[in-house]
Formats: structure tokens, C-alpha cells, sequence
């Protein structure tokens, strides 16, 4: 169940962050991979300010869902996340009511994941979750504390989030049943190699393409659950 090691930022905001990125040819990254969107000139960013009134008390209730009640302390880490991340790639942050929002909708689909996991019979143990963030931190090495500092985080907020990722994760590999095939597997091997001729043999790329369509259907089927999960959640934004 070992991931990358932005693993635990990227599952929490993949849904929202992939709908704020449609506009500006995410697709087109996806193919092409990442050395392209490296080459691409960023332009000069102001600092990112982040203010008191942009965040919330961490013991206020933010958000009920079915009953449960997520708290400021969750709300802040992945309001900063996504303030952070957007800003990175040089989207407009000055819409802090359009933020809110965004940080609300990613804290419910995380309880609702939560609760249906707990159905399930779905759990994290902490011994999983601190193999996990040794993993983490020995393969981010000194830059952890950088990952950390980044993203405005404490290593016990990090590792919180990371457990609700490893229930997302085990979640999906119990619950969303995925297949590829080889034919949709050699279809995109020959899309990516129409667009760039050096990507390299077939049986080189293979299963590195097949995880990825594989991880593409496990979103797009979680993202259905989750709208089936809110159609009959009762949600009540407090703050």
C-alpha cells in the first residue's frame, strides 16, 4: 500500500483540485508526463499569506455530517492545502469564501468515506499508520521537515490525515472493483506514443500504464460513491 510521498496530500485533494485544473489542459499534462510540465517557465509568485481570519478556532465544529462533527483543526490543515497547492500552480486564491467551500467539500467526502468505511468493518491501525510516516519521512529524508513547514503542518496533523488517506486507500482496494485491460492498456501506449515517440517500448511501460488507467477508474468510481454517499447524507455547514 506504499505510495508517493505527497501521498498523503494528493488523496485528500485530487477530486477538488482535479475539477479546479480541468480548465487549464490537465489531460494534457497527465500524457505527457511530468518533464514537460517542469520545462514550462512559472511565473514570479507573490508570497502566500494565509490570515487569522482565513482560519478558525481548531475545537469549533465546522461541518456535521450525519451527526459527526469535523472540527477547525482538520479544516485549517486542508484549507492551507489547498490555498498552498493553488498557489503553487498560479491559480487565483483571493476568493477565500470560494477556499471555504472547497475545504468544507473535501472534509465531508473524507467523513463520508470515513463512515462507510467504518461500516465496512474498514480500519487503520497505528501501527500501519507510523510504519507509513517512518516510510514517508525515510524517503522525503530533510525534506520533511520542509513538506511540513510548506504546508503549515505539525508531524501529528500530518500523520492524522495520513490515516484518513490509508482508509480512503483500503477502501478502494476492498470496495471498488477496477479491471484494464490489455487492450485498453495498448490504446493508450499508442495515444502517448502518437504524442511523443521516445516514450519507449511497450513492454517497458506496460504495467506502468496499467496502474495508472487502473488508478484513474478507482477515482472516477470513488467519486460516484462519494455522490451517492451526499444524496443521502445529512450535511450542515456550521461555520
Amino acid at each position: 500500500m506504499k505510495k508517493s510521498i505527497f501521498y498523503t496530500i494528493m488523496i485528500s485533494l485530487v477530486l477538488v483540485l482535479a475539477a479546479c485544473n480541468a480548465d487549464d489542459g490537465q489531460e494534457d499534462a497527465q500524457e505527457t508526463g511530468t518533464d514537460q510540465v517542469q520545462e514550462q517557465e512559472q511565473p514570479e509568485q507573490e508570497p502566500l499569506e494565509i490570515t487569522d481570519e482565513e482560519r478558525v478556532d481548531e475545537e469549533t465544529s465546522v461541518v456535521s455530517v450525519n451527526g459527526q462533527e469535523v472540527e477547525g483543526a482538520k479544516y485549517n490543515q486542508i484549507y492551507t492545502q489547498i490555498k498552498t497547492m493553488m498557489h503553487q500552480y498560479g491559480q487565483d486564491v483571493s476568493d477565500t469564501d470560494l477556499l471555504k467551500e472547497q475545504a468544507i467539500s473535501i472534509l465531508v467526502e473524507q467523513e463520508l468515506i470515513n463512515q462507510e468505511a467504518e461500516k465496512k468493518g474498514i480500519e487503520v491501525t497505528e501501527e500501519e499508520a507510523n510504519e507509513e510516516l517512518e516510510t514517508i519521512k525515510a524517503e522525503t529524508g530533510d525534506q520533511f521537515a520542509t513538506i511540513l513547514d510548506q504546508y503549515q503542518m505539525d508531524e501529528e496533523g500530518f500523520k492524522n490525515q495520513l490515516i484518513d488517506d490509508l482508509l480512503t486507500a483500503k477502501y478502494m482496494e476492498q470496495e471498488l472493483d477496477v479491471e484494464v485491460t490489455d487492450k485498453e492498456v495498448e490504446e493508450y501506449y499508442n495515444q502517448l506514443k502518437e504524442q511523443n515517440g521516445e516514450i519507449g517500448e511497450f513492454e517497458e511501460v506496460e504495467q506502468d500504464i496499467k496502474s495508472l488507467l487502473q488508478e484513474q477508474k478507482q477515482s472516477e468510481q470513488l467519486q460516484a460513491r462519494i455522490n451517492e454517499l451526499r444524496e443521502e447524507a445529512e450535511v450542515e455547514t456550521l461555520i
